[in-house]
């Protein structure tokens, strides 16, 4: 067990240099490609490492992270562009016009100079445009005589029928593909605010800050003003289940809370957002969330592990009574079963995930089946499963760790070393890809990049 130990040791090293460097995006070397250079300063890329999102007091909720802001900024002193100023008439249209050049000129997916513009704005500015459009969607008696007038309709460049009936809907979403693009993008450049408003990431117990994106906010409210109603549009279900996951697989977990909690209003039943929520709060109990060192006079906004997992059961559950042939729901619910003590209900439902076509679900579903197994005694079936997950990823760790300590538990010296050597001689190819274990969390969202490149098309064609 000393081999294991030390082995063990040396991942968690090469994971705690890897944490700081990516957490405090240290400056980068000259030569390297564009990838690269986004690779160490991204949050959340696919390293391994667990980074939470996090908030001061006084800005949006969504964070994992609360302080009193240290040393506030005098009362009088106004965000960048002052309030007096955008009370200005000429101001306000001169931005909405700006607005909405962009979105006209904007090719969902692509980082061009008039969104990169708009990412330059500070929130007081974002608001007037989407303020504007919003109100005149609303379908109020004073939005009907605005759109009545000619002068709105050669603004917002409406059709007949659109100014007829009242329906903003290709401008509401373009704008929130606009905003969509530059929070993916990266383009969100805007002046650091004065007061609150800043997010930040833990990595290996340290804080750091950075601003708060809150061009997924506007997204939202866009999306909102949908007419007859978002519930009743599929773009926008489908916009809150691709942006879901592309936050899940990014580890941006204080975005992707807000995204589902405001999906979940709209899609109370929809098995996938569902499903999402379940994945949320299953992150949220896992110990890289658990096991973190707050600064002082600070608190996590998420739960403890007994009642995240408790909320994870709840969303599988209500999501698996709404598609009950939903293999990576009762995989997930059984994973989840099993944390919370219950083996002979998670067994149950992981035999209902193992006719999984897929080798990442099989692996998942055999690993868990075996320490479940464990758990309840029945060590030849824990021992097949694991020998099962081994077969399935031969360069995987984790069933060869299994393997021996089942074999170490069974008093069986030489089989739990049989196994530790196996771990030895497997040569590492990709340590990511060759064991699925150490991107567990990831895994219900590996299609993020497709289901972006879906409402890409969707939302170009509305553009169109």
């Amino acid at each position: 067990m000393i081999l294991f130990r030390i082995f063990v040791s040396l991942n968690l090293a090469g994971l705690v240099l890897i944490g700081a460097l990516q957490a405090f995006d240290f400056p980068q070397p000259s030569g390297l490609s564009n990838s690269q250079k986004d690779f160490g300063g991204r949050w959340g890329v696919d390293d391994g490492m667990r980074i939470r999102d996090c908030r001061r007091e006084g800005a949006a909720p969504g964070g994992t992270y609360r302080a009193a802001a240290a040393n506030p900024a005098p009362a009088k002193m106004q965000a960048p562009g002052g309030t007096e100023k955008k009370r200005d008439s000429s101001y306000r249209r001169e931005k909405i016009e700006e607005w909405l050049a962009a979105l006209a000129a904007h090719k969902p997916g692509r980082p061009e100079p008039a969104a990169a513009g708009i990412g330059r704005w500070d929130e007081g500015d974002l608001e007037i445009p989407v303020d504007f459009v919003t109100k005149l969607a609303s379908g109020s008696s004073s939005a009907k005589r605005t759109l009545a007038r000619a002068s709105t309709r050669r603004l917002l460049h409406l059709t007949d029928q659109e100014a007829r009936e009242g329906n903003l809907n290709r401008i509401l979403k373009q704008g929130a593909m606009l905003h969509t693009d530059i929070a993916l993008l990266g383009l969100e450049k805007r002046p650091p605010p004065l007061l609150g408003g800043q997010m930040g990431v833990f990595a290996d117990g340290r804080l750091g800050m950075q601003p708060k994106k809150v061009h997924w906010k506007f997204a939202r409210r866009l999306l909102d003003s949908v007419s007859p109603s978002p519930a009743r549009d599929p773009m926008v279900r489908k916009w809150y289940i691709a942006t879901t996951a592309h936050m899940l697989n990014q580890r941006l977990l204080a975005y992707a809370g807000r995204n589902i909690e405001r999906a979940l209003e709209i899609f109370p039943s929809d098995d996938k957002i569902l499903f999402y929520a379940g994945v949320l709060h299953e992150t949220w109990a896992s110990p890289c969330n658990q096991n973190i060192l707050l600064p002082p006079l600070s608190e996590v906004i998420y739960g403890s592990k007994g009642p995240e997992l408790k909320r994870a059961r709840h969303f599988f559950r209500e999501s698996i009574a709404r598609n009950p042939d939903f293999p990576e729901a009762h995989l997930r619910l059984g994973r989840v079963l099993g944390l919370l003590g219950t083996p002979q209900q998670a067994v149950a439902e992981l035999q209902l995930a193992a006719p999984a076509k897929d080798p990442q679900l099989l692996y998942y579903a055999s690993l868990f089946l075996g320490r479940e197994c464990e758990m309840l005694s029945r060590r030849t079936d824990a021992r097949n499963h694991y020998q099962r997950a081994a077969s399935l990823y031969p360069a995987a760790q984790s069933p060869l760790f299994a393997l021996s300590q089942l074999a170490h538990s069974g008093d069986d010296a030489e089989g739990a070393l049989v196994a530790l050597q196996r771990i030895f001689e497997s040569p590492v190819r990709d340590f990511w890809k060759d064991d699925p274990r150490w991107v567990y969390d990831l895994a219900p969202v590996r299609d993020a990049d497709q289901l972006i490149a879906e409402i890409y098309s969707l939302f170009g064609e509305v553009a169109q």
